[in-house]
């Protein structure tokens, strides 16, 4: 490794182990979520009339909240329809919200590592806020989290900044001790809204060549690299 790489390295290891408020993205970041959601949209598909879809197309609509998944997968403007299914699609996802859902590899123990470091923990996602409460809580990590920010939770989801300054000023924090990790385009763009260090995981539904346009600050391709930059 060349001296100026090295420095690079080294200059955000020690600004990253500097940050004393870590957010997250959900869906794509700290879960994999993906058959679930498959699942439920399915199942709203079905309901009303309309053919399933294989889980591939399904997924690059997820990001964005409910009313655009349905937007997307619907091919559709029918605000009526698209009411109709947003409705169902919440309703089968909140009594089913983790049948296949899983933690990515080494977010555990990414998440317990920086609360042995006495690191705050925020999840800040598009999806509703009550069905993101039982998935962390079905999958026993919501007792390492901090503070949740649903898609319904103020005013403005994500790619605008609102939901993450609103994560910093309820944990007391500042921008300047602050990080954003998630696996799309919207989770870079609040972050680089909110003046806050973006960290893009290329493992999760994002498409890295619209991500890698809002010129996040690190891309990792596994939490174990992030694990390994606190170490």
């Amino acid at each position: 490794m060349d001296r100026q790489n090295y420095k690079k390295i080294s200059g955000i290891q020690t600004e990253i182990k500097d940050k004393e408020l870590f957010i997250f993205d959900l869906d794509g970041t700290v879960i994999d979520s993906s058959k679930d959601i498959a699942d439920a949209v399915n199942f709203t598909l079905q309901e009303l009339g309309y053919p399933v879809l294989p889980e591939e197309k399904i997924i690059k609509h997820v990001g964005y909240g409910g009313k655009k998944l349905m937007e997307g997968v619907l091919n559709t403007t029918d605000e009526q329809l698209i009411k109709k299914a947003v409705s169902i699609f919440r309703d089968y996802y909140f009594r089913n919200p983790a049948e296949k859902t899983t933690l990515y590899p080494y977010v555990e123990e990414l998440l317990h590592l920086l609360k042995d470091r006495r690191k705050k923990i925020a999840i800040v996602t598009n999806k509703y806020e009550d069905i993101s409460r039982r998935i962390l809580e079905s999958l026993k990590i919501l007792n390492i989290v901090d503070f949740l920010v649903g898609g319904d939770s103020v005013e403005k989801k994500k790619p605008d900044p609102m939901p993450i300054l609103h994560a910093v000023n309820r944990l007391s924090s500042n921008i300047e001790k602050t990080v954003m990790i998630g696996d799309s385009e919207a989770d870079i763009q609040a972050g680089k809204g909110a003046g806050i260090f973006t960290v893009y995981v290329t493992y999760g539904f994002g498409r890295e060549e619209v991500v890698l346009k809002y010129d996040p600050d690190l891309t990792v391709n596994s939490a174990r690299e992030i694990l390994s930059i606190l170490a």
